[in-house]
């Protein structure tokens, strides 16, 4: 099982779609995040963030050497790395002038490191950075963050994609335990790039946005079997929404965990349409006898006029053994065709085109589950005659363009290249209806 989830953790690091199973990609984003900071009370729960997106590091820009010099001057120019490398949320701030532009480097031992824009809301706290090397780019090590002088516990996810061969944009969204202030001093302490030690420290002022984050209560409260979800409240900002709710349970062993099922979110729009989780964290503690776990859920924000959101929890099998691979090849002259996945039905491949620079492939899913905007949870790729996927670095997951239709990107293929469609046999994902708990938003 470690070897497995190590070549999980290869292929992300190759940043290609993950093709592994889901149990195993469901354990190694459990895993994956840290806590930061000392407590003896609390425990802090990394949850599972976007399994079917595609993870990259990123950083920028100093002096030093005349190869990094040479380097540097063909830094492009970034007004901000959240246009660049952001999600949607990110780019929606950024054009509407809401984050704060920082442009604070350190160089340390050949690699220079910017903090190129921050921002705040309440629902979130991300920061763009930009890196800058000669050679292999190594992997940002573990952070350690100062809130006005005093360390913080908290959990980080990390997003990006890269400029050049030499360049790499991204972002780290950081989620504290414990509420921030509106402003305060941001210390970012960092000691390792790869297998590189160093000294890349950074203060920064960040102050909340001047669209504030709307808060809506809902404090609606549900039972399955043995554990309760208390829907606390959502708050919906530029760049993002973020649910609050409480689990209790007698078990600690079954906090968030339901007969080897894990227990997610979803959040739907008026059209039943789940928008795009960010990514899930929480914090455990025992009252009265009981476990307790406060969980913040983030996602990407509504695209249209919605007059409700509604939670929808789903059980997501863990132990189901190892999936059968599914291999149909594309014939493009017969389309639509399906390849069927089991448990959860089909995938309908509905058009490919050619483009110069790019492959799109279209494709539609039964509406018995509802997959996010980037068809999290699930996975379709193409590979061409010796195997290779053909996914494309820069983007490596669907974009859902309307309900249950999604477009990806794949690499350059000539339209007469034989390709196969590659997925896999894919466990059932019951959405529990019963439990779903709609938050007007008027």
């Amino acid at each position: 099982m470690n070897k497995q989830l190590h070549d999980i953790k290869k292929a992300i690091d190759k940043i290609e779609v993950p093709h592994d199973k889901l149990n195993q990609a469901i354990h190694a984003g459990v895993n994956q995040a840290k806590t930061n900071g000392k407590t003896t009370r609390r425990k802090f729960y990394p949850m599972l963030a976007a399994v079917a997106a595609t993870t990259f590091l990123t950083i920028s820009s100093a002096f030093v050497s005349p190869t990094m010099a040479k380097v540097l001057s063909s830094v492009p120019v970034l007004d901000s790395v959240f246009e660049v490398a952001g999600d949607m949320g990110l780019v929606i701030a950024s054009k509407r002038g809401l984050s704060e532009g920082i442009g604070q480097t350190v160089t340390d031992q050949g690699i220079g490191l910017t903090i190129q824009d921050v921002y705040y809301d309440g629902t979130r706290l991300s920061v763009g950075y930009v890196q800058e090397f000669t050679g292999e780019r190594g992997r940002l090590g573990e952070l350690q963050l100062k809130v006005n002088g005093k360390e913080i516990n908290f959990g980080d996810g990390r997003t990006g994609k890269p400029l050049s061969d030499t360049q790499y944009a991204g972002v780290i969204d950081i989620a504290p335990v414990g509420e921030l202030p509106d402003s305060f001093d941001l210390q970012i302490g960092l000691n390792e790039i790869g297998d590189v030690q160093g000294a890349w420290n950074f203060k920064i002022p960040v102050s909340k946005a001047k669209e504030d984050a709307r808060t809506i209560e809902s404090n609606q409260t549900v039972t399955y079997q043995d554990q309760t979800i208390s829907i606390n409240n959502v708050k919906i900002g530029a760049a993002g929404i973020k649910l609050s709710l409480t689990l209790t349970s007698p078990d600690e062993m079954s906090l968030q965990m339901i007969d080897d099922h894990l227990l997610q979110f979803n959040l739907l729009n008026d059209k039943g349409d789940a928008l795009t989780m960010l990514d899930s964290r929480g914090t455990g503690l025992v009252e009265n006898g009981k476990h307790v776990m406060n969980m913040e859920v983030r996602y990407e924000p509504l695209q249209e006029d919605s007059e409700t959101l509604t939670v929808s929890p789903f059980l997501v099998p863990v132990d189901t053994g190892a999936p059968e691979k599914v291999e149909n090849v594309l014939q493009p002259d017969q389309l639509p065709m399906s390849i069927d996945q089991g448990d959860m039905g089909s995938i309908i491949i509905k058009d490919i085109q050619y483009e110069k620079n790019q492959t799109l492939l279209t494709f539609e899913t039964a509406r018995d589950f509802p997959y996010d905007g980037h068809f999290q949870y699930n996975t379709l790729w193409l590979e061409d005659a010796k195997g290779n996927n053909l996914a494309n670095n820069t983007q490596g997951y669907p974009e859902r363009i309307q309900s249950n239709t999604y477009v990806q990107e794949f690499q350059k293929v000539k339209p007469n290249e034989p390709l196969t469609l590659v997925t896999f046999e894919m466990p059932y994902l019951k959405v529990l209806k019963d439990l779903e708990v709609a938050i007007p938003l008027d």
